[in-house]
């Protein structure tokens, strides 16, 4: 006599729809984790484009420090509230001093480096703003956070840079603060000029 008890063998659809729905679940939070870390691989690529063009142009004020060292008018290093895309400093003629026959003062020197410079910081950071002045207080302790006004005293010349972050929320760039401050010639009086 045959065996009339069939034993169940496999899976169940319902079985199935809920293994589905699990293996959904993971597969959505795996592709959330890779897009935050892409994100967050960005952002800190475009930091540290930040970092470099700041230590480039500390290089390029320690070169010409007579200049960069000054609080006057006279020093085109000095540039407060720039922002990429402004006009302010693109139509200017400055001359060329990349030869080595070119007979640059220093001024003709600092006013090259800064036109160079603030290209590349337009084509490296989006929505680039930038201020580099005098400033001996660039922490605005009651806020928590740096601050984009320049004091204009001390002998501390400093680069503020920001830029929109390319992680989402994408906030007011004139309301965010610098994201990046950085000292270029140091606190000290320099040719006789004191704050001069």
């Amino acid at each position: 006599m045959a065996s009339t008890k069939h034993s169940a063998a496999g899976f169940s659809l319902v079985e199935v729809l809920v293994s589905i729905v699990v293996l959904s679940v993971g597969l959505l939070g795996t592709l959330g984790m890779l897009l935050a870390s892409v994100r967050t691989g960005n952002e800190t690529a475009t930091f540290t484009a930040a970092l470099n063009l700041a230590r480039e142009l500390s290089e390029k004020a320690r070169i010409n420090k007579g200049l960069a060292a000054k609080n006057n008018a006279a020093n085109a290093y000095l540039v407060e509230d720039w922002r990429a895309g402004s006009a302010s400093g693109a139509s200017a003629a400055v001359k060329a001093c990349v030869a080595t026959v070119a007979r640059c003062t220093p001024e003709d020197l600092a006013a090259w480096d800064m036109r160079e410079w603030t290209h590349r910081v337009a084509k490296a950071l989006p929505d680039a703003r930038l201020s580099v002045c005098f400033d001996d207080a660039p922490w605005n302790a009651t806020a928590g956070e740096y601050a984009w006004a320049c004091s204009h005293t001390g002998n501390t010349v400093v680069v503020k840079l920001g830029w929109t972050p390319r992680t989402g929320g994408e906030e007011g760039r004139s309301s965010m603060p610098p994201r990046l401050v950085m000292q270029l010639v140091a606190g000290q009086v320099h040719d006789g000029q004191a704050g001069s």
